[in-house]
């Protein structure tokens, strides 16, 4: 992917927005025949000018929704030492007799009425427009905490289409570059990380060693591999955020100056599940 100079500006800003807002956007590649139709009601902030972002994310065209949870939704939080958190818009379709992944949400059926869920073992009935919310452990890990707002915005013939904003914290993180499957992930977040001269960006290997002629140089990178990146160029991490949870960590650099590198980008998590 080739960036210009406008378009990178661009991307910052709305790498910036998807941190402090809601979702918007644009369709995603062959999403046709259960795409959503829904009234339009107030409107939330627009990013339907990143395309490429987005699409990263997974997110289709939520413009002629509102009324969705925003990240200023999600409860306050102080991010513990060793742990690292991320946080995004999130959408998903659900077919019956699936769970929502880290939550005790699982969709038991369709009728005439809504939707029929078991939400920590206990029968709800849901329509358009209502909520489902989760705050606990993530199932399957520990140590790790999931927080999320949910609205049902389709309810279809065999599935239910749900949107709004998550947040994932992981503990006891110890970044291990290692060649591990990240296919399938359970999450695909935004992030945006910084590091210190001689410190490593959070949650990955690489250090930065500073800034050079050919680039902001990094450390830490395999044998034999290229270490500078200018303005604009990607960093590609993958290997274990800790020994249960592979990550792939897919960013830009933002900024970098004498004292500090700045980046952003995607990650996606392959958590345990229940």
């Amino acid at each position: 992917m080739i960036i210009k100079n406008k378009r990178f500006h661009i991307l910052l800003l709305a790498l910036l927005l998807v941190m402090a807002a809601s979702l918007n956007g644009c369709k995603l590649p062959g999403e046709t025949d259960d795409s959503p139709n829904v009234p339009s009601l107030p409107t939330i902030p627009s990013l339907s000018d990143l395309p490429d972002l987005l699409d990263e994310l997974g997110l289709p065209d939520l413009s002629n929704i509102a009324n969705l949870p925003q990240l200023s939704d999600l409860p306050a939080l102080q991010v513990p030492d060793g742990s690292i958190a991320f946080a995004g818009p999130t959408e998903r379709r659900i077919n019956p007799g699936e769970w929502i992944p880290g939550t005790d949400i699982q969709l038991i059926g369709l009728g005439e009425n809504g939707a029929d869920f078991q939400i920590e073992g206990m029968h709800v009935q849901r329509r358009v427009g209502d909520s489902l919310d989760y705050d606990g452990t993530w199932r399957g890990a520990s140590d790790v905490e999931y927080t999320l707002r949910l609205r049902i915005y389709l309810i279809g013939e065999n599935y239910v289409r749900v949107a709004g904003v998550h947040r994932v914290v992981i503990g006891n993180i110890q970044p291990s570059l290692q060649p591990v499957n990240v296919d399938n992930p359970a999450l695909t977040v935004p992030y945006t990380g910084s590091a210190d001269l001689g410190s490593t960006i959070k949650g990955i290997t690489y250090t930065y060693m500073g800034p050079n002629e050919r680039g902001a140089e990094l450390g830490g990178l395999g044998d034999g591999e290229y270490p500078y990146r200018k303005q604009g160029d990607s960093i590609t991490w993958i290997g274990l955020l800790r020994p249960d949870i592979p990550a792939r960590f897919d960013l830009r650099v933002i900024r970098y100056s004498d004292n500090s590198l700045q980046t952003a980008g995607t990650v996606k998590l392959k958590l345990p599940e229940q």
